[in-house]
């Protein structure tokens, strides 16, 4: 069970703030989906192909070793160039 305490924590290290509405909102869905988790960890899958998919299987093509672009290719149309590599804005502080 999620607890108020629980989501004010998780909306703290996301760096959200919540009104009291949302919290409460919040608290009773997550805890839906805690329960729901911990439902289907008590499936019994020991029975099921580890490799099933729903997806069809591909016959993907084998590796081939390539020659790659050169590094001064490679950023020769680059905005900003730094060290020989890609100058890009800073994005952490």
């Amino acid at each position: 069970m999620i607890s108020k305490k629980d989501v004010l924590h998780i909306a703290k290290l996301s760096k959200l703030e919540f009104s009291d509405e949302e919290i409460e909102k919040f608290t009773t869905e997550m805890s839906t989906i805690v329960e729901y988790v911990n439902t289907l960890q008590n499936v019994d899958t020991s029975d099921v192909n580890d490799e099933l998919s729903v997806l069809p299987l591909n016959d993907l093509r084998a590796d081939q070793v390539k020659p790659s672009l050169s590094q001064e290719d490679a950023i020769k149309n680059a905005p900003k160039k730094r060290s020989g590599g890609f100058s890009v804005p800073q994005v952490v502080e």
